[in-house]
C-alpha cells in the first residue's frame, strides 16, 4: 500500500511540473508561466489523493514484471496430513478372559471300567446271599475251632498252614476227615466249603461227607462232590451192608458249568439238608435235589481221592461254614 502511495505522489508531481493544461498554451514571444500557484499545486495533488480508491488486500493483483515478486520463505508442506491417532493418557487395558460361564461347558467323559474277567453272575437261589450270616464259620487257621484230626492214616493225611486246611487223598479209595463243632450232631443244616485243588485232572474227586450218624465209626452218609472233569454226583454211602459196604448213586456223574475247573480252580459247594431233602449247589447256582430218608442227622467232614493209584491228590480248603434251620 505505501509503496503504491509514493508511485502515485511521484507521478502527480512529474505531471504536475512538466506538463500544462492544453487551454494554457502561451502566445509567441511570451515567457511561460506556470499556471497554478506552489499553493494550489499541494492542493490539487491533495484533492487528488483523497478522491482515489483505496485498495484491499484481498483484490491485490500478481506483480507485474517491472516489480520485483515478493517471495516469503516458508517450510516445505508435505502434500496429504496424515491421520493423527488420538493417543490415550492410559494404556488400552488387555481384555480379560472370559468369566467361566462364558466357557463352553465340558461334560467329562463317563469313564467305564473294564473288568479283568468275565463278570461272575450272582445266582438268586444262591443261599448264602440270601441266609444271612452263618451260625458258625472254620476259617481254618488251625485245627481246633472245629476240633479237626490232624495227622496221616491210611487213607488220607491233613495239615493245616496259611489259613488253609490241606488234605490229601492218599489212594483211589475215598478217604475223609470228620469235625466235630459242637459234639453233637446236626439234623436240618446248610453247609457250605470253599475249596481249591492245585493240580486237578481227570477223574480227581472232592467235596463234603453229611450226616454221619456215628463220629467214631464214620463208615455212612452222603457224599456229595465234584471231579476234576466237571462233573458232580450225590451217591450214599452205608459200610454196614456187604462185606465192603454199598455205595449208592443218588445223582450220577453229570456236568455243569457252574464248576470251575482247571489247575488252582475254586468252587464253593454247598449242600442243604432239610428232612428228607438233600439241595445240592455249586458256586451259588442250584444244581438239583433229591429225596432219601436214610440218614437223618449226623456229623459232617470233608474227602478227597485219586483218580490214579500212581499219584496222591491234594486240595485246599480256605474256609467252611453252616447255617442251622436253613429255608429253601
Amino acid at each position: 500500500m505505501k509503496r503504491w502511495t509514493i508511485s502515485i505522489i511521484l507521478l502527480v508531481t512529474f505531471l504536475l511540473s512538466g506538463c500544462v493544461l492544453p487551454s494554457s498554451t502561451p502566445p509567441a514571444g511570451e515567457s511561460v508561466k506556470p499556471t497554478l500557484s506552489d499553493v494550489e499545486m499541494q492542493t490539487q495533488i491533495a484533492l487528488m489523493l483523497t478522491t482515489m480508491p483505496t485498495a484491499t488486500p484481498e483484490q491485490v493483483s500478481a506483480p507485474t514484471a517491472t516489480l520485483p515478486a515478493v517471495i516469503t520463505a516458508s517450510k516445505p508442506q508435505p502434500t496429504s496430513i496424515p491421520t493423527a491417532t488420538p493417543v490415550s493418557e492410559a494404556p488400552t487395558p488387555t481384555p480379560l478372559p472370559p468369566t467361566p460361564t462364558e466357557l463352553p461347558t465340558q461334560t467329562a467323559p463317563t469313564l467305564t471300567a473294564t473288568p479283568a474277567g468275565p463278570t461272575p453272575t450272582i445266582s438268586p437261589d444262591d443261599p448264602r446271599n440270601r441266609l444271612g450270616s452263618p451260625t458258625d464259620t472254620d476259617s481254618m487257621d488251625d485245627s481246633t475251632r472245629w476240633n479237626w484230626p490232624t495227622g496221616s492214616s491210611e487213607f488220607t493225611s491233613i495239615e493245616f498252614r496259611n489259613g488253609q486246611m490241606i488234605l490229601t487223598g492218599l489212594q483211589t479209595k475215598l478217604g475223609w476227615r470228620i469235625a466235630n463243632p459242637r459234639g453233637e450232631a446236626f439234623s436240618n443244616l446248610y453247609l457250605e466249603m470253599v475249596v481249591k485243588a492245585d493240580s486237578c485232572t481227570g477223574n480227581n474227586q472232592f467235596g463234603m461227607i453229611v450226616r454221619v450218624p456215628v463220629l467214631k465209626d464214620a463208615n455212612q452218609g452222603y457224599l456229595f462232590s465234584i471231579r476234576c472233569d466237571g462233573k458232580y454226583s450225590l451217591r450214599k454211602w452205608d459200610g454196614t451192608v456187604g462185606e465192603k459196604g454199598t455205595l449208592t448213586r443218588l445223582k450220577d456223574w453229570t456236568t455243569s458249568t457252574a464248576i470251575n475247573t482247571g489247575a488252582n480252580a475254586t468252587n464253593r459247594l454247598g449242600l442243604m439238608m432239610i428232612g428228607n431233602r438233600l439241595i445240592m449247589y455249586i458256586n451259588g447256582t442250584l444244581l438239583g435235589e433229591v429225596s432219601d430218608d436214610s440218614f437223618l442227622s449226623g456229623y459232617f467232614g470233608v474227602y478227597a481221592a485219586s483218580g490214579s493209584s500212581a499219584e496222591s491228590f491234594s486240595i485246599a480248603v480256605d474256609e467252611m461254614s453252616y447255617w442251622l434251620n436253613p429255608q429253601p
